[in-house]
């Protein structure tokens, strides 16, 4: 585990951090390119990727203070530090991230004028494979962690990280890499399937119906401090789930 990769007096630089900017790079250029295929211009691309940058930090942290409000009410001034003390403050949920970037993205959309099916097909195996790179962070960062464990995949974290703090030389599962090769195989099965003719909207209800299943069973695994922010993640991936097959029916269908 390797929280903060570079250290220059004041200066930290954090592994979360890095993962995230390299998701966010790639994720730009991967859109671009698709874009240019569907005859949008790339500079909006750039536009629309800074509005959702902004919306999924926002999202993912008020998503994560909202269901863990009792370790911030005393504190307000906690939510805004997001590599905190201590570590179980600093959380963000890609939940409350992607519902966020989904509506920036969408009112973008809206306002701009854009062809929204073929935009969302460019959009989804970015990320998939932003997903792949950010939970590579979780991992490093110890945060995001599973459930004790007796298997060969387990993994014992430090105890100055929010996993080791929480269970302290024992061997939990590493969910942050499962989130990570799921999305990892995720973005390879979306490149096979923009190679097909498929209809526009097929490939995101497709990528959504899959990774709203992948993490329905990871969080199984995962550790949560109260049950019910268990079932609340659990309620949003299968209601992720539902919407996809039913804009995958619609996509279909659709002359």
């Amino acid at each position: 585990m390797l929280p903060i990769i570079l250290r220059l007096g004041n200066f930290q630089l954090y592994s979360y951090g890095v993962m995230l900017f390299i998701s966010f790079v790639l994720g730009i250029w991967l859109v671009e390119r698709r874009a240019r295929k569907a005859g949008i211009d790339p500079k909006k691309i750039t536009d629309l990727a800074l509005w959702v940058l902004i919306a999924v930090v926002l999202g993912s942290r008020l998503f994560y203070v909202a269901f863990h409000w009792d370790d911030f009410r005393h504190n307000l001034i906690d939510i805004i530090k997001f590599w905190g003390n201590p570590p179980g403050l600093s959380g963000l949920m890609f939940y409350g991230g992607f519902l966020a970037a989904f509506v920036a993205g969408l009112l973008f959309v809206w306002r701009n004028r854009l062809p929204l099916l073929p935009l969302l097909d460019a959009v989804a195996p970015a990320i998939v494979l932003g997903e792949g790179f950010t939970r590579i962070g979780c991992f490093l960062n110890g945060c995001c962690f599973g459930k004790p464990t007796d298997s060969c995949v387990g993994v014992v974290f430090p105890s100055h990280s929010a996993a080791g703090a929480q269970f302290p030389h024992q061997t939990i599962h590493a969910t942050q890499l499962y989130s990570s090769l799921a999305g990892f195989i995720l973005f390879g099965l979306a490149l096979i399937l923009e190679r097909r003719r498929l209809k526009p909207g097929v490939l995101f209800a497709v990528i959504l119906i899959l990774y709203s299943l992948f993490r329905f069973g990871i969080d199984f695994v995962r550790y949560y401090e109260d049950a019910a922010n268990f079932w609340g993640n659990q309620v949003v991936a299968l209601g992720l789930a539902g919407i996809g097959l039913v804009l995958l029916l619609m996509f279909i269908r659709r002359k």
